[in-house]
């Protein structure tokens, strides 16, 4: 299990942040928010999951 940090964006600008550890990023974003989600194209509510021991990134959006 890893570490990540999961933020829930408003546009640019960060809504909330919470740290989870879970097996994948997409994992991480779903145990945080308690929703469903799938990779981000341009929508305004969506959330960024950044591995704490990698720095790697990664988007989700909501379904």
């Amino acid at each position: 299990m890893k570490s990540y940090v999961v933020e829930i964006m408003d546009g640019e600008a960060v809504a909330g942040q919470q740290i989870a550890i879970a097996e994948t990023p997409v994992d991480a974003a779903r145990l945080v928010t308690g929703r469903e989600v799938h990779e981000r194209g341009d929508e305004m509510e969506w959330v960024r999951v950044t591995d704490e021991a990698d720095a790697a990134v990664s988007w989700f959006a909501f379904k």
